[in-house]
């Protein structure tokens, strides 16, 4: 019996030790660890359906007021940025010449005129003959049409408002000469202005006139206007395929002026649309994907992003409002990564919670 145990004991620690210097195969697989990571239900939102664009302001009614006539401007009776009347004088051009010539012109209209009193009562007498007659209406008309003349070239040196408006700068001083189709000043209506701005063609079928437009310029960062669609310009430009739209703004405060560039949006609708926060989408190459939890398990999904509103994102394709979606320690997780979830409260950016600022309008429809 001591024979056999000698034997018995040397034997099994060479087992042993075979076992645990025996290499592990590389084919072996390896548990993954549990990564920890913090999720967040998507929203439900309503968002407007935009088309943004550039815009230029212009006046309802503008005009750049010049002279018809030739002269020394007499009396400037208006000073530059005055609001003005329809029909109120601006400038007078000297016009004493114009006024002798209407002078001359209803003298002869009064020499015809009486000459054709006469005829008329000789009219039917064999002393004037019917051709005689008719000479003299006739220069009764020449010298009546002579007159109107002459007393529209005299208006045309006093210079009124065609419509009300606001005078721009004046281009010429009280004294000057100045010859027709001389710049004298601008006027403009400012209380309304019309905004225009080109779409793309393929949106025609969304526009509708008295649709709202928000209009944003540089000069005040802070602050919108608004405006509605009032006409599309009845053609397509064939080379840029787009159309024209104009809008019409109210600036009775006279905040913007003719010729401003504006940032136009214009609002088609609304759609309901599946929020995520922007923190949770990965970016690889020109594709976007994330990562949902399903089973404690991390499952990656290709996503298409449409428009981007305070730090969510919206989810045109890819999950639904159900699926919960990684927030944080996403970049260390694979498809099919065990993960352990942590509800963390400040896992979300701070300026992304509720209560910190209600983002969108939440619509009780849920359906897409």
């Amino acid at each position: 019996m001591k024979k056999v145990t000698a034997v018995l004991v040397p034997t099994i620690a060479v087992a042993v030790a075979l076992i645990w210097l025996w290499p592990t195969s590389p084919d072996a697989p390896r548990q993954r660890p549990v990564q920890v990571v913090n999720t967040a239900l998507p929203r439900l939102a309503t968002l407007a359906r935009e088309i943004e664009a550039v815009g230029t302001a212009q006046a309802r009614e503008s005009i750049t007021v010049t002279s018809e006539v030739d002269g020394r401007l007499e009396k400037v009776a208006v000073i530059e940025g005055q609001s003005v009347k329809a029909g109120q004088a601006l400038f007078l051009i000297d016009d004493r010449t114009a006024r002798a010539q209407l002078a001359r012109a209803d003298a002869q209209l009064a020499d015809a005129q009486a000459a054709w009193g006469r005829a008329q009562q000789l009219e039917n007498s064999a002393v004037l003959s019917r051709a005689e007659a008719d000479t003299l209406k006739a220069a009764q008309n020449a010298a009546q049409a002579d007159r109107d003349s002459a007393a529209a070239q005299l208006a045309n040196y006093q210079i009124k408002a065609p419509f009300a408006g606001v005078l721009g700068l004046r281009q010429v001083n009280q004294g000057s000469y100045v010859k027709a189709g001389d710049r004298l000043t601008t006027l403009d209506d400012l209380d309304y202005l019309e905004v225009l701005f080109a779409v793309p063609e393929r949106y025609i079928g969304q526009i509708e006139i008295g649709q709202p437009v928000d209009v944003r310029s540089i000069s005040y960062p802070d602050k919108s206007f608004s405006a509605s669609v009032r006409q599309l310009d009845t053609r397509v430009d064939p080379i840029n395929r787009t159309v024209t739209v104009k809008a019409i703004l109210d600036n009775t405060q006279r905040q913007l002026l003719p010729g401003q560039f504006l940032a136009v949006t214009l609002r088609t609708g609304e759609h309901h649309a599946v929020m995520i926060p922007e923190q949770s989408i990965v970016t690889e190459g020109a594709g976007s994907f994330i990562y949902v939890v399903e089973d404690s398990t991390a499952t990656r999904r290709e996503i298409h992003i449409g428009a981007r509103q305070k730090g969510w994102v919206e989810v045109v394709s890819g999950i639904t409002e159900q699926e919960i979606v990684v927030i944080n320690g996403h970049t260390r997780l694979g498809a099919g990564a065990p993960v352990e979830v942590r509800e963390d409260a400040a896992a979300l950016q701070a300026e992304l919670q509720p209560e910190a600022m209600p983002l969108f309008e939440t619509s009780p429809d849920k359906s897409h």
